[in-house]
């Protein structure tokens, strides 16, 4: 018994011999001088993860569109896997274009997919496997080039102001053709006529869209702006229109004998009263002959001409940056009349802008506009109004002088008349310069003064700048029941440096409200306006008013809807501004201002904070900051409560829009909404 068992267990270990001999041949080649020498067993990495990234998560419903699909494997530490077998398929009849079955040096896999010969929409499914492990991705089927079937294009507005300050919102839409909003679409916005535009991205969002902020650019004129979006073939336009451009002219004289000379000032301003400068201006007189100019510094151009042979009206026409003005001068052969106004002026008022001014020295740049308004009953402008202006005596010995000179101006069809204020070399105390404007319904000898009007200028040695800024914090006042957000203002002297113990104003105008209501989405709340209304309040006078062109404030027919409902929207109780500390600039030149509003109407008014500084000159003697009343990030990011904004105070409708304007104005049209609900 043990002998047999000790001729097996010889047997078992000659067997194990002669199997072990034959793998260190075959290791060695054989019996042969070539081959690898046997060195143990080797240690492949084994594949312990896939990652599978498609190049687009759409593709055009096209026989020649193809998406790559990338497999990486990974060992357990995330190192790339070389020469991994790999396998890609596709369901739903996609096509799987693969150029090998193992991963490369790098760990990676690419397949080209194609929708095959099925030209259905639909959802694709690509599998990646390597050993038991697997990975999927969807792919979708659209219509269209460039995944997109349609396009949609919106702006935020039809009309941009030239102050510079403000944007226009275009926002595009990409759908496939089941009206279904497309992610990872190529989207070109562009813009022409010099206008400038910043894209949020150069492919549609989660939401298929894709926005720009339109800005005037550098040029301040009045025209339209074509925004065009493009993806692949698929193209879609919407027209802007950039206004705000104003042309004043001022005529000396008004009324001129046969072969006498007279001139036409011009002044060219933007939408904020500041001076359009370095403009071509044209200016057809006399015989229509044209001549070309172009505005200095102050924005101004002075037209000479001769009177005509012809008596009768003179039409004088000037245009410049999108803007025409016509003036008519009364020709005649004999005394130089013009008819007494009939219409009883119920106000007149005259105004200086800006209302600090620097010296000047070896040049006449700095100069204020000086604007006299003469109104009627209804407001009704008053059309040939004489007017002289004057220094009221100049009782501080300031001097200076006025484009218009002594000569007599008439209000044009506005109502207006206008001249400019040049200082002279001296400086004053604040409010030391008295501008006066005589007028009357007729002629009047120089060196009276029949009825007047004055208003208050500074004039400064040194030029002064302001600016105005914001932090991104917002707060609860003492109530809990208002938002408070602070902004500094800070002025400084020409070299910078901070200027202390400056007077600084602060008004707020509610520009325009929002009708529509927060929706609560997967992560935050988001806003959805219905409409943008401009303020209904055209002349900012508290009052609702049925204008004499038959222009009637309270579009929306608001007023005691429902009861103590007021006539115009926004309510301007509903900002307030109010300096925090002393309205005069620190050591540091900064003063704090304080926007209060209640919490119901945040995010649904927009606003123009303006500053203005004593001592501070030219265009940089005001600043302003416009935007909508924001709202603190904890109340939209908070998905178990609704905001205290959840719905616009002034509606949550969709409403129509009348085009109107002040009488007289020759300013942008306001769209004011019809729809009080």
């Amino acid at each position: 018994m043990m002998i047999a068992q000790a001729g097996r267990h010889l047997t078992t270990w000659r067997t194990w011999f002669a199997a072990m001999l034959a793998l260190l041949l075959v290791a060695c080649g054989g019996g042969g001088s070539g081959g690898t020498p046997f060195v143990g067993p080797t240690n492949p990495q084994t594949v312990s993860s896939l990652v599978l990234v498609l190049s687009s998560p759409t593709i055009a419903n096209s026989s020649t569109a193809t998406v790559n699909a990338t497999v990486t494997a990974l060992d357990a530490n995330n190192n790339a896997v070389a020469n991994a077998d790999v396998t890609v398929s596709a369901d739903s009849n996609a096509t799987v274009t693969v150029p090998g079955a193992k991963t490369g040096a790098d760990g990676k896999l690419v397949a080209e997919i194609g929708i095959g010969s099925d030209r259905t929409p639909r959802t694709i499914t690509i599998t990646a496997r390597s050993g038991s492990l697997t990975k999927t991705a969807t792919l979708q089927v659209v219509e269209g080039n460039n995944g997109a079937s349609d396009l949609t294009l919106s702006l935020s507005s039809s009309q941009l102001n030239n102050s510079g300050t403000q944007v226009v919102k275009a926002t595009v839409v990409a759908v496939d053709g089941n009206r279904n909003t497309i992610a990872g679409i190529p989207v070109t916005l562009a813009v022409n006529n010099g206008a400038t535009i910043k894209v949020s991205a150069a492919v549609t969002d989660a939401d298929g869209k894709v926005s720009g902020d339109i800005s005037i650019g550098e040029d301040k004129g009045n025209r339209p702006v074509v925004v065009t979006a493009s993806s692949g073939t698929l193209s879609r336009t919407a027209t802007l229109q950039i206004t705000g451009a104003e042309l004043k002219s001022t005529l000396l004289p008004a009324a001129i004998a046969v072969g006498q000379p007279g001139k036409v000032q011009y002044r060219l301003l933007d939408v904020s009263g500041n001076p359009i400068t370095q403009r071509s201006i044209t200016v057809t007189g006399p015989g229509g002959v044209q001549t070309p100019g172009t505005t200095n510094a102050n924005g101004d151009y002075e037209y000479n001409y001769t009177a005509p042979a012809i008596t009768g009206p003179l039409t004088i026409r000037a245009s410049a940056a999108g803007v025409e003005t016509v003036s008519t001068v009364q020709v005649q052969s004999g005394a130089v009349v013009i008819d007494p106004v009939q219409v009883t002026v119920q106000s007149a008022s005259v105004s200086a802008s800006p209302s600090v001014v620097p010296v000047n020295t070896a040049t006449t740049n700095n100069q204020a506009t000086v604007r006299a308004l003469f109104l009627a009953a209804n407001n009704a402008p008053v059309q040939n109004i004489r007017v002289r202006f004057d220094l009221d005596g100049d009782k501080q010995s300031i001097g200076g002088t006025f484009t218009s000179g002594s000569t007599m101006v008439y209000s044009d069809a506005n109502g207006v008349a206008t001249t400019a204020y040049v200082p002279g070399s001296r400086l004053s105390p604040t409010d030391g310069v008295t501008v006066r404007a005589c007028w009357h319904t007729e002629d009047f000898a120089a060196g009276t003064c029949p009825h007047e009007a004055k208003t208050t200028l500074t004039v400064i040695s040194q030029a002064l700048s302001v600016t105005i800024g914001t932090n991104n914090l917002i707060e609860e006042d003492s109530t809990k029941l208002k938002f408070v957000k602070r902004y500094v203002v800070q002025v400084v002297d020409s070299s910078g440096l901070a200027a202390a113990d400056v007077q600084v104003s602060a008004t707020v105008d509610l520009l325009q409200y929002m009708k529509g209501f927060w929706t609560l989405g997967t992560e935050r709340w988001n806003q959805v306006i219905k409409k943008t209304c401009d303020n209904e309040d055209l002349n900012r006078n508290g009052v609702a008013e049925v204008f004499s062109n038959g222009v009637v404030e309270d579009a929306n027919n608001s007023f005691n809807l429902t009861n103590g409902r007021p006539a115009l929207e926004p309510r301007k109780a509903d900002v307030a501004v109010s300096f925090e500390g002393a309205s005069r600039t620190n050591t540091s030149g900064s003063v704090v201002l304080r926007l209060e509003y209640p919490k119901n109407v945040a995010s649904w008014v927009r606003f123009n904070l303006v500053i203005g500084a004593a001592g501070v000159a030219g265009t940089e003697g005001r600043a302003n900051f416009v935007g909508d009343l924001p709202v603190p990030a904890t109340e939209v990011n908070n998905t178990n409560a609704a905001p205290s904004f959840v719905e616009s105070p002034y509606g949550l409708q969709e409403s129509g829009v009348v085009m109107v304007r002040l009488p007289g104005s020759t300013g942008p049209e306001a769209a004011l909404c019809t729809n009080p609900n």
